[in-house]
């Protein structure tokens, strides 16, 4: 008598008080590890012969986060520079890997209690710690079952909610997974705190848990998105951001614009100049083996990049713009911004 009914609102719920010393999660790498070798090992074996059988391999291979998904675009894009011979071979195995990872199965939508962005689009100012009324989403695309450590087990998604949300007194010593398999059976963020729920692949009766304050999720090594005021718009920018093109697009945007691939080079050989009179007949011409070694490494690499950029766009993986833009920028060449026409830029240095 005397209380409010149960679903009254009673304005924002302040975040939980938690100790330096309380648990948090470590991320488990292993099976980043173990699908690299995989990745690395079909492509040494991979050839033009060969290419069906392999590519097969390589698109059956499952990709279980973003992170792997950068690994494996990161390895083929290595290969592919600095063995340009094949840039056509491994453009075919981009294309064919953007078929079946279109889907991007690791995104997982967060539903959460958080305060929404406010009008103009700010982040809430209790910097996602508190709660409200409010049903907003996040969305991740790295939430895995092989934490090492887990709390449980519980008999329902509440109890495990209850222990996340419990002081440090209350809440269960966490266990070491082992080798129990375990799959996902739900995700949240209640009360600033982030909540995976999961369940051994055989009993899906009991619930283990893995829990942490939102404000911890960079250190655990756990990828949040921003907040969303729908699911709708959170799947449709969760799909854009991760999808095989747009990561692949990165990674060409990345290596192209490396501005100046040879500064360091220049920089090294501006000051061996001025010292090489103080050395030896023997200690320059090791030194000027080195730069040249050095030289013809960046300089094959820098060419097997255009190549390679060149084959992708053949195959329709890249856009006409963004050809425009290489080639512009290859050639030194700015627009004006009066006549609209194209210009050489000011350089005052070539690259080699």
């Amino acid at each position: 008598r005397g209380r409010p009914p149960q679903d009254e609102y009673l304005g924002p719920v302040a975040p939980l008080e938690r100790s330096e010393n309380r648990w948090v999660p470590v991320k488990d790498t292993s099976a980043l590890v173990v699908t690299e070798k995989q990745v690395k090992s079909i492509l040494n074996k991979m050839t033009k012969e060969k290419f069906g059988r392999l590519s097969d391999q390589m698109c059956d291979i499952p990709i279980l986060s973003y992170e792997m998904l950068t690994m494996m675009i990161h390895n083929i894009y290595e290969k592919a520079i600095f063995e340009p011979s094949f840039g056509d071979m491994y453009a075919d195995l981009c294309m064919k890997l953007s078929q079946t990872a279109k889907s991007a199965k690791f995104i997982q939508i967060i539903e959460s209690d958080e305060e929404p962005p406010t009008e103009d689009g700010e982040a809430p100012t209790d910097g996602g710690g508190g709660s409200s009324h409010n049903i907003v989403y996040r969305w991740s695309n790295d939430v895995d079952t092989n934490d090492s450590e887990v709390v449980g087990p519980f008999e329902s998604p509440e109890e495990c909610v209850n222990a996340a949300l419990a002081d440090e007194k209350d809440c269960p010593d966490p266990t070491k997974r082992g080798d129990m398999e375990l799959k996902l059976h739900s995700l949240k963020i209640k009360n600033g705190v982030f909540i995976k729920i999961m369940h051994p692949k055989d009993d899906s009766d009991k619930l283990y848990a893995v829990f942490f304050p939102v404000s911890k999720a960079e250190e655990c090594g756990q990828q949040m998105s921003e907040i969303f005021l729908s699911e709708r718009e959170c799947m449709s920018n969760a799909t854009k951001q991760n999808s095989f093109k747009r990561s692949l697009l990165n990674k060409c945007e990345d290596e192209f614009n490396k501005q100046d691939i040879y500064v360091d080079l220049k920089k090294e050989m501006k000051e061996y100049e001025k010292t090489k009179a103080s050395l030896t007949e023997s200690e320059r011409a090791e030194k000027e083996e080195e730069f040249e070694f050095r030289r013809m490494k960046i300089k094959k690499q820098m060419l097997g990049n255009i190549k390679f950029i060149g084959e992708l766009y053949k195959k329709d993986m890249l856009r006409e713009k963004i050809m425009r833009y290489c080639i512009h920028s290859l050639l030194k060449l700015e627009e004006d911004s009066k006549t609209g026409r194209f210009k050489n830029a000011e350089d005052d240095e070539m690259d080699e």
